[in-house]
């Protein structure tokens, strides 16, 4: 692709996915201050749902959508194949570069790495485990060093609990702020065994210097008690250097 037929961003795209609010909005109103560089990760693709609003946002750039479900990876790489710069990688990211196990959901987007047989994650979690496959695992830094990727314009992260270990293994990229934005998942009880809750997500965030530009809590028990969420995150190179002065009381 050259600099005659690459596609850009349409602003009522960007627009049309702000209006709509959620954490998909926050990174629609992020990517207005992009500096285009690097390339797009959407990992957890399932269906595409949110891979098809970041094509919209970032069509001018590289895009990973990275799946470990066979069947839903053939679904994306046919659904995805009219945007050229689309990529689908069969493969789970993680804090290992190897195999593992990965527990197939009779929910298929419940499927994940990690199971769900305690008391406490079956109770809450409402899925069991139709199968269990095989699937390559990479982490996050060997893989961007394999692919030639050193920089990430912006991340989402959906994979049932793996956001932790998937941000681990993503040490050097997050020493280096060469994340600007990072979408993800996050629990605040346990849904599968073993699964680092919010609180060690930010911690972890923190750690490496990057700022909650954002959060959005979903589901709640019955008796208020939080479940689950969303969150985005911008590093403070990002903030720094491109976002707006920060304005208001």
């Amino acid at each position: 692709m050259n600099a005659d037929t690459m596609l850009h961003p349409k602003k009522k795209h960007r627009l049309q996915i702000a209006e709509k609010g959620g954490p998909m909005g926050a990174v629609a109103r992020l990517s207005k201050y992009s500096e285009r560089r690097g390339a797009v990760l959407d990992v957890g693709v399932n269906r595409g749902t949110m891979a098809l609003h970041l094509c919209r946002l970032f069509c001018d750039m590289p895009i990973h959508l990275i799946e470990p479900i066979p069947a839903q990876c053939d679904y994306v790489r046919e659904r995805f194949a009219r945007f050229p710069t689309v990529e689908v990688h069969q493969m789970a990211l993680s804090h290992e570069t190897g195999q593992s196990d990965f527990h197939l959901a009779d929910h298929v987007g419940s499927s994940s790495l990690f199971t769900n047989t305690g008391d406490e994650a079956a109770q809450h979690s409402g899925h069991s485990t139709a199968e269990t496959i095989t699937v390559e695992t990479n982490r996050l830094d060997d893989w961007c060093a394999a692919n030639a990727v050193d920089h990430i314009a912006c991340m989402k992260l959906d994979t049932q609990g793996s956001e932790f270990n998937i941000l681990t293994g993503a040490q050097d990229l997050l020493s280096r702020d060469a994340i600007d934005i990072i979408m993800l998942e996050w629990f605040a009880i346990p849904h599968y065994d073993g699964v680092p809750l919010l609180d060690e997500i930010l911690t972890l965030m923190r750690g490496h210097g990057y700022l909650l530009y954002d959060i959005f809590p979903s589901r709640r028990l019955k008796n208020g008690q939080l479940r689950f969420g969303d969150a985005v995150f911008i590093s403070e190179t990002f903030r720094k250097t491109r976002l707006p002065a920060a304005q208001g009381t």
